[in-house]
């Protein structure tokens, strides 16, 4: 009778460690390096972004050209094709972004807005399910313009 009961032990014994194996060693990782890395990706892009400077703009900042853009375009730019601020920075952005997001075949949506309604530049195509997003209010005398970059997956 006694090695009855120390058979069931050992049996359950076993048991319980199946479960854990099964549930708590087996279980895949929770997948915070993906979240934590599209979020970094989507601030340090934008921030680069708007601290660069610009060839044809007298090395104005996309910042300083944003701000103009919103006050009305007064600074024309002398790139291949003179344009207004508006213009360069939207080019710039299609450049750069395309130049690198794009051909690392990460999705992404790049905003200028004014507010939700009126887009000012939009580049990429809007997220579809989650996104990491980083959103930047640039001030100006005139208006506040908010540049948006979503990352998406």
């Amino acid at each position: 009778m006694e090695i009855m009961g120390l058979a069931i032990i050992v049996i359950l014994i076993s048991l319980s460690m199946i479960f854990v194996v099964r549930f708590v060693v087996l279980k895949k990782p929770t997948d915070f390096k993906k979240a934590f890395t599209q979020t970094e990706l989507a601030s340090n892009m934008l921030n680069t972004f708007l601290k660069t400077t610009s060839e044809d703009c007298t090395g104005l900042s996309m910042t300083e050209l944003l701000q103009d853009c919103a006050q009305g375009p007064s600074i024309f730019c002398e790139d291949a094709a003179v344009s207004s601020s508006c213009e360069y920075v939207e080019n710039t952005a299609t450049e750069i972004f395309g130049n690198t997001l794009g051909l690392w075949n990460i999705d992404y949506y790049f905003s200028v807005y004014e507010d939700v309604s009126s887009l000012w530049i939009e580049l990429g195509s809007a997220c579809i399910g989650a996104k990491k997003s980083k959103l930047y209010p640039i001030p100006s005398a005139a208006r506040t313009l908010y540049v948006k970059l979503d990352i998406c997956g």
